[in-house]
């Protein structure tokens, strides 16, 4: 970004290449899971045609949740929590002709971090969001006097940890059924195949119908579907530091009519329907942090009726499923480094090796 015109430039870049991206923004993109280290570059180079008026170029990559929203009984009133999951700060090394001012030149410097995979997948939303990003600030570049200011660039990272075993094609199914009953009269279930889903997937969606139970007075009938939806809700609770109020929102992020091909038994019947699930960004993963949790729940509603009823009754099974990323085979992995060489007239900094007993980072919702 320039901060001033020809024949002056001044220029702070942070540049990321994971080899993908995602979104409108399209920004860089990473997958991360347990059983591998996701080693993430960025390349931050400051270029300056004259001798300039800043103390020091700082670089900080940090992993946070942070909320903001309004308080419910007072609209001006403006709550705001943060928690950090992970930091870490370098300095860019540069020439100093006297206090207080940087001499002019090229200036570069890669920053490593290995990223944790048991941290929250990149969320977004109005009210809150769980972010990976670069910050590159040159101190005291704006302004006058003892008003100084930082110029500050950013470069997010969306960052996808999956929680499935690995590789996904071996993954083992944990089906979870849920059953429900029509006034005593019927029974009935909704069967997903496993409790953690991935964006992207395609799920089968099994509803089974048992017989009207005997003695019931649709004993011997057919319960006939008109219309069935399918639908899955996103829940999002964000808190505050210091206060009680929280802020909840839900939103149906899939909505699908199933009108036709339904069985008809009086015995019984059982269906599966194949549902697409949406993908990142459009939805977030599950998490549970100290400010914000993301949860997610299937919702099956079913229309029907038989011969005996004026007017059709509906039948309605939740199922509480977790989202996670998808987990991909090491030969399918999106590239994350290596940075783009970045020639520096005074410092050109290798990346670091990495130790492989290095104690990642750590979260808790309650620190």
């Amino acid at each position: 970004m320039h901060l001033s015109g020809d024949p002056k430039v001044r220029n702070l870049v942070i540049h990321v290449d994971t080899g993908s991206t995602i979104g409108t923004k399209e920004l860089p993109l990473v997958y991360g899971h347990p059983d591998n280290f996701t080693l993430l570059h960025a390349t931050v180079t400051f270029e300056s045609s004259h001798d300039c008026k800043a103390k020091a170029v700082e670089i900080l990559f940090k992993a946070a949740v942070k909320t903001h929203y309004f308080a419910q009984d007072e609209a001006s009133r403006r709550y705001e929590g943060e928690q950090i999951l992970y930091s870490k700060q370098w300095d860019l090394d540069v020439e100093k002709p006297k206090q207080g001012w940087i001499a002019k030149g090229n200036y570069a410097r890669q920053c490593s971090v290995i990223l944790d995979p048991l941290l929250p997948s990149s969320s977004e939303s109005p009210f809150g969001s769980m972010r990976y990003f670069f910050e590159a600030r040159l101190k005291g570049a704006k302004g006058f006097g003892i008003a100084r200011i930082d110029h500050v660039v950013t470069q997010d990272v969306w960052v996808l940890n999956s929680s499935l075993p690995f590789p996904s094609t071996v993954m083992l199914d944990n089906p979870i059924t849920v059953h429900e009953e029509w006034k005593g009269s019927l029974a009935y279930s909704v069967t997903v195949p496993m409790d953690t889903l991935h964006f992207g997937q395609v799920v089968p969606i099994t509803i089974q119908l048992q017989p009207f139970y005997p003695g019931c007075a649709h004993e011997g009938e057919e319960a006939l579907v008109t219309s069935a939806n399918f639908t899955l809700r996103e829940t999002k609770m964000f808190r505050a530091m210091f206060v009680r109020d929280t802020h909840e929102t839900s939103e149906k992020l899939l909505n699908i009519a199933v009108n036709s091909g339904w069985p008809q038994s009086v015995d019984g019947w059982q269906r599966t329907i194949h549902v697409s699930l949406p993908s990142s960004p459009a939805m977030s993963a599950d998490m549970q942090t100290k400010y914000l949790d993301i949860t997610h729940t299937l919702v099956v509603m079913i229309e029907f009726r038989t011969s005996k009823m004026t007017k059709p009754d509906k039948l309605k099974a939740q199922v509480d499923v977790k989202i996670t990323a998808p987990c991909f085979v090491t030969s399918t992995l999106p590239r994350y480094g290596d940075a783009v060489p970045v020639e520096s007239v005074l410092l050109l900094e290798p990346p670091p090796a990495i130790d492989a007993n290095e104690e990642l980072p750590s979260y808790s919702r309650y620190e």
